[in-house]
């Protein structure tokens, strides 16, 4: 019962100050600037991770932020919950920019807000067209300094689900010319791929050392990050 009623307080209270936060904010939009609009919409990814350790009682930590490269990159990292998407720009000092699916702009008020963050959409029609128009949207971000997170699973996985990286983000970082940063976490065991939190936890963030820069195969690259997130992943297992 008091696990049942934690969950819909939660659920409330991201969905209800979600929207208001988008009302209130949206207006800004037009007249403080693609910096402005990100500090904007990171107040309430700090709120929410707040709000998520009094309500719920999960806390949580980012270990590696030294491994971080002082200029733009490409972070590849684990996709186990919702939890990530929203607390990533709270938690992270650099700007992110995530590569989201475009089904997602047509959602009322959290798809408007993410259009006005200027991040990178993906279109999942020709694979083809996708990748050359990801490939520009990214180049661009990085080219204004972002971190683009990448989840190079595709979807959103269980905890203990084995890592399976598609090749997309090193390819990228091989066109691209940038560091690539693996990221792993493990969200999944209090707020599961699918449904809300699940009570009380500590979600802990691991920031692998950046990938070499010298290593120009994809494929080589991607067997050096899936070493280093299972590794990283084993710990947090």
């Amino acid at each position: 019962m008091h696990r049942t009623f934690v969950k819909r307080l939660f659920s409330t209270y991201l969905l209800g100050s979600g929207i208001v936060w988008s009302i209130l904010i949206l207006p800004l939009f037009p007249f403080v600037g693609r910096r402005g609009r990100y500090w904007l919409a990171r107040l309430w990814c700090r709120a929410m991770v707040a709000m998520l350790r009094v309500i719920c009682g999960i806390t949580c930590s980012v270990e590696g932020l030294e491994h971080l490269p002082d200029g733009p990159f490409i972070m590849l990292c684990r996709h186990e919950s919702t939890w990530e998407t929203l607390a990533f720009m709270a938690l992270f000092p650099r700007r992110i920019s995530f590569v989201f699916k475009r089904e997602l702009k047509r959602v009322p008020f959290f798809g408007w807000v993410l259009v006005g963050l200027d991040m990178v959409s993906l279109d999942r029609g020709s694979l083809r067209q996708a990748h050359q128009a990801v490939t520009r949207e990214c180049a661009d971000k990085l080219a204004k300094g972002d971190a683009v997170v990448i989840f190079p699973e595709g979807t959103r996985v269980a905890h203990d689900a084995p890592l399976k990286l598609a090749s997309g983000g090193v390819r990228l970082a091989c066109a691209t010319r940038v560091p690539v940063v693996p990221v792993v976490h493990d969200a999944g065991k209090v707020w599961p791929a699918k449904g809300w939190p699940e009570g009380p936890g500590h979600i802990r963030v691991i920031v692998t050392p950046t990938l070499p820069l010298d290593c120009t195969i994809p494929q080589e690259l991607n067997k050096l990050a899936q070493a280093q997130m299972d590794e990283a992943l084993a710990a947090l297992r």
